[in-house]
């Protein structure tokens, strides 16, 4: 079969300007239809306001050629809304006021459109919304008016039948009067909508930036890796990391101290410090902790700081910058690189903590040798000069004892740890070469006379204590130090003498051998049967070690004497009662069958219950 298509099927009438195309308005819900499937639904609004705006803009143009009076085109407006079919009917009121120069003064308009095809084609399609959808409309309204005007008015749906109301109403304002008036601040984003091809430029943009930033960072960590295997130091990292990204860095520890930085001449690092420290102190920022956080952006005067912390075995032990001028940075990128450079750095600075610690070790079982009098001289002298120490010189040993307040064994076997590692720290920092290890649960020093150069070794191991005091407020530190030893040979004997000298610290934290006087000498003779024997003479019945009464007592007469016989001391020292320590003092005597008032008997007793805690046969802690 075959069907043929006349001339007389075209149609004859000749359109000079604008054809008109006869449609239905299930054609646009077909169109509403495939928008929402192909850009979604929440784009919707946006693309068919703007596509109202153009037929308004198109339709007040056109009126604008045959009639200029404000009045006609605003009755206008909504005439041409029916004839386009896009209503059936219109209530309208618009209230304005122009002056000379016909600039809006005042404007205000509302109304109720009759039969919005919108509302009656979205229902059909998609079912009751959940806010406003005759978008064509306002568009339309919006355009037509924005046009006739020459000032942005926008229309806002307030009541529609599309989601459910009996009626669209609508209202019309001035765009900046709805900026101010409107709580949320996106309300008026469809205004503004970027069009999709823009948005999907600015897609691609990104998508090829962060491609670079990737490429960037893959090639910036596979340097860092082969770096850290090559064994770089940190400062040979730091200048890597700053010829790459081309931002100054500097590298701190916890009390902000400068381990290195790349990128800043000298002079330039101390000014940026130095203001740096300026601030900290203005704004109160503490460095125990400084900053317990992944990323932190600080901006002074003249400088703004990307810091993030060096994390090693789950502690912060540094901090690692990037320091800028005043202009636009981009954080969020460096601070990728910023925490893999940190993530690098904690890696060597574990490596330098190994190998420290590993040597200190190494040092530590070399001084166990010594005071086993295991080696020989010429041994112990060249291993010395490998360890950097000359131990032919003068030297000191010093025993300290350390234990936490309260804890389990696991606390006082951390506590240990940490106390062998901050020596290794505080010396190294200090420049003092010395041996450090342990030995009978203390921690056991020898520091050469050289070493200490000018200062006393009492004032060298005073600074320490107070240190380890204020980095373990809940630990209980006391020593005894040795007198100067002038043969490595004599250690074990300067390590009997810190020992002895340590089980004397009873009131004071330190305590030189030297200080004990004849019973230094008494002890040092290792007449520990004449001391055993005297005692048993002496203090009779207190002797019973094995009796707690009795070494309650021993601690109270012990107290006493070295108060001299004040009451009131004692008293405080030994937190009793008056009355307490009376019938103590009474009850002692008794057993005694002694004058405690006497000097000589105070003195001989005293001097008993030293030697007795010298040789440690007695404890009183």
């Amino acid at each position: 079969m075959t069907v043929i298509v006349s001339e007389e099927s075209y149609s004859l009438e000749e359109v000079a300007d604008d054809r008109k195309i006869i449609t239905s308005a299930s054609v646009f819900g077909i169109l509403r239809q495939q928008l929402a499937k192909n850009i979604g639904i929440k784009r919707i609004k946006g693309f068919l306001f703007h596509y109202g705006w153009e037929m308004g803009v198109k339709n007040a143009k056109e009126a604008l050629q045959t009639e200029s009076s404000l009045e006609y085109l605003i009755k206008n407006g909504p005439i041409l809304h029916i004839l386009n079919g896009h209503i059936r009917g219109i209530k309208h009121e618009c209230n304005f006021d122009v002056d000379e120069k016909q600039r809006i003064k005042h404007f205000h308009s509302f109304g109720t459109w009759i039969d919005s095809y919108e509302a009656e084609e979205h229902l059909k399609r998609f079912g009751i919304s959940n806010g406003p959808v005759c978008h064509t409309l306002i568009g339309f309204a919006s355009g037509f008016m924005t046009t006739i005007f020459g000032e942005p008015l926008l229309a806002r749906e307030i009541t529609c039948v599309g989601k459910g109301d009996s009626k669209c109403c609508w209202e019309m304002k001035p765009k900046k009067e709805w900026e101010t008036e409107l709580q949320d601040e996106h309300e008026l984003d469809f205004y503004n909508e970027t069009p999709i091809v823009k948005e999907l430029e600015y897609t691609y943009d990104q998508l090829l930036d962060q491609k670079n930033v990737v490429t960037r960072l893959a090639n910036f960590q596979n340097k860092l890796t082969e770096e850290i295997i090559n064994g770089t130091d940190l400062q040979t990292l730091a200048d890597m990391v700053y010829e790459m990204v081309q931002i100054p860095i500097i590298v701190e520890d916890t009390a902000l101290r400068t381990i290195t930085f790349s990128g800043l001449p000298e002079e330039q690092y101390l000014l940026v410090k130095e203001e740096f420290e300026c601030y900290r102190q203005a704004n109160r920022l503490e460095t125990n902790p400084f900053f317990p956080f992944r990323k932190k952006i600080i901006k002074t005067e003249t400088q703004e700081r990307l810091i993030t912390p060096i994390l090693l075995q789950k502690e912060v032990i540094g901090y690692c910058s990037f320091v800028y001028d005043q202009m636009e940075h981009h954080h969020e990128e460096d601070y990728l690189f910023l925490d893999r450079f940190a993530n690098a750095a904690s890696l060597i600075l574990l490596n330098e903590k190994t190998k420290f610690e590993t040597f200190e070790r190494m040092k530590g079982s070399f001084l166990e040798q010594i005071l086993e009098g295991k080696l020989p001289g010429n041994e112990i002298s060249k291993r010395g000069k490998y360890t950097g120490l000359d131990l032919e010189q003068n030297y000191y040993i010093s025993v300290m004892e350390y234990k936490k307040i309260q804890g389990s064994i696991e606390d006082e076997f951390l506590l240990q740890e940490q106390v062998f590692e901050t020596t290794f720290r505080y010396f190294k920092e200090k420049k003092h070469n010395i041996l450090v290890g342990h030995r009978d649960g203390n921690l056991v020093l020898l520091i050469t006379n050289e070493t200490i150069d000018k200062k006393s070794i009492y004032d060298v191991m005073q600074e320490y204590i107070n240190y380890m005091i204020g980095n373990y407020p809940q630990g209980q530190f006391k020593m005894g130090i040795s007198r100067l030893g002038d043969d490595i040979h004599q250690a074990p004997k300067c390590y009997e003498e810190a020992a002895i000298a340590l089980r004397l610290a009873v009131k004071k934290k330190i305590v030189p051998f030297q200080s004990l006087g004849i019973v230094g000498v008494l002890i040092n003779s290792k007449n520990i049967s004449g001391i055993r024997m005297i005692a048993e003479q002496e203090l009779g019945p207190l002797y019973n070690l094995e009796d707690p009464r009795m070494v309650e007592l021993l601690k109270t007469l012990y107290s006493f004497l070295l108060n001299g016989g004040k009451l009131e001391q004692t008293m405080n020292d030994l937190a009793l009662s008056m009355s307490g320590l009376r019938h103590r003092v009474s009850r002692i005597e008794s057993l005694l069958e002694k004058d405690l008032r006497d000097p000589n008997e105070m003195h001989q007793l005293l001097l008993i219950i030293k030697s007795l805690i010298a040789t440690g046969e007695l404890s009183l802690d």
